[in-house]
This record gives C-alpha cells, sequence and structure tokens, in this order.
C-alpha cells in the first residue's frame, strides 16, 4: 500500500540537506513543515541509510528477501549494532521494521519474503 505525504519530496530533502550542513534543528524544521519530530528524524534516517532516493513517494512497499532479513536479525542478536546502524548497513528502512523482524524470529516464525518492488 502506498503511501501519501503531506510534505513534498523536494521539501524533504531540503530540510534534511539544511540540517546536514548545521543551519537548522530538527526541531525547527518539524514547526517549518508542519510535522511531527519524529516525522523528520524518521526523514533523516532514511536519508542517511538510502540516500535520497529513499525519500521519494512510492506506490509500493519496500521488498526485503528472507536473507536479507536473517542477516540483519543475526547481526543485531550478536550485538554488531544498533537497529538504526543496522537499518543502515542493510538498506533497511524503518527501525521498526527490523524490531519486528528479530521479534518474529525470537517466536521462532519464519521470516519471509515481503512486500512488493523496492530493494530486493
Amino acid at each position: 500500500m502506498g503511501r501519501k505525504f503531506s510534505v513534498s519530496y523536494e521539501e524533504r530533502i531540503d530540510a534534511i540537506e539544511k540540517y546536514l550542513r548545521h543551519e537548522n534543528s530538527l526541531t525547527h524544521l518539524a514547526k517549518q513543515l508542519k510535522v511531527s519530530y519524529w516525522a523528520v528524524k524518521r526523514w533523516l534516517i532514511t536519508y542517511q541509510s538510502l540516500g535520497p532516493e529513499g525519500l521519494i513517494e512510492t506506490s509500493k512497499n519496500m521488498h526485503y528477501s528472507p536473507t536479507l532479513k536473517e542477516a540483519a536479525v543475526m547481526d543485531y542478536l550478536a550485538g554488531t549494532g544498533s537497529y538504526r546502524n543496522l537499518c543502515k548497513k542493510y538498506g533497511i528502512k524503518s527501525t521498526c521494521q527490523l524490531q519486528d523482524w528479530v521479534s518474529k524470529y525470537n517466536g521462532h516464525e519464519e521470516l519471509k519474503s515481503s512486500g512488493t518492488g523496492g530493494a530486493p
């Protein structure tokens, strides 16, 4: 299922680049764009993980292979990185997604292929 953004791609890129140039704080940018601080924080994490193209609106969810899921989960369980760092490493758009995979793995559920389109 696609997502509708209230802030355009160009505005999101501009905001994140201003933050990275130390021109504005995330809090100030959130107020300017009339979105939550956490929305801007997620844009930053996505930008850092996937680059500017990670902020492009898509009509499809990201797709991750079972192999990628398992590798990310194993790295997390081995203590080789935080959720945030591993999302950057593997190009995972959301720390919540990785947390869900870890929870499923710990609950002995299979990490199946998910989503439609996006990253392999």
